[in-house]
């Protein structure tokens, strides 16, 4: 899948064993959340993105249908008004584990993600601009379940001075 529905977004990255990496830390991570009670929800993303596009821009990523059914479901029925981002860089890559909580609730939405800052130029500046970034979590429908964070520093790479 080089493009999502609607073409967008640039082609993906081909990701290496940080891709690998994101995934035990989501384990690990989420594992620590249940262990203090949380209720989790780990979702694999089939693809990855950073776009800026005139229907969306931010990190874009692609869900399994059942993934996004569970995370649909989740944030009907709660406010996640809390973000914590880990983000490591390797392989020409960003990595991201995205934890989208609900403290009232004590529900974690975990959310890994990459995207190849080389083909993502505009869409960093874009973001850093606006001092905005969101977070679509969607089905290849274009169903969306979007997250809005004030904060995009933890979401993109060190500026090049």
């Amino acid at each position: 899948m080089d493009e999502p529905a609607g073409g967008d977004a640039p082609a993906s990255a081909q990701v290496g064993d940080g891709w690998t990496a994101v995934i035990e830390d989501m384990e690990a991570t989420a594992a620590e959340y249940r262990e203090r009670g949380w209720t989790t929800l780990e979702l694999h993303p089939g693809d990855s993105v950073l776009v800026d596009s005139d229907r969306r821009t931010g990190l874009d990523v692609v869900l399994p249908g059942p993934e996004f059914e569970d995370l649909e479901s989740a944030v009907d029925d709660r406010e996640f008004r809390e973000v914590e981002v880990f983000r490591a860089e390797g392989d020409g890559l960003v990595y991201l584990l995205v934890v989208e909580t609900d403290p009232e609730s004590e529900t974690a939405a975990f959310v890994p993600a990459y995207y190849d800052p080389s083909q993502a130029a505009e869409a960093i500046e874009s973001i850093r601009e606006s001092g905005t970034v969101r977070l679509f979590c969607r089905r290849l429908n274009d169903d969306t379940v979007r997250f809005v964070h004030d904060d995009p520093t933890p979401f993109l790479p060190e500026p090049v001075e």
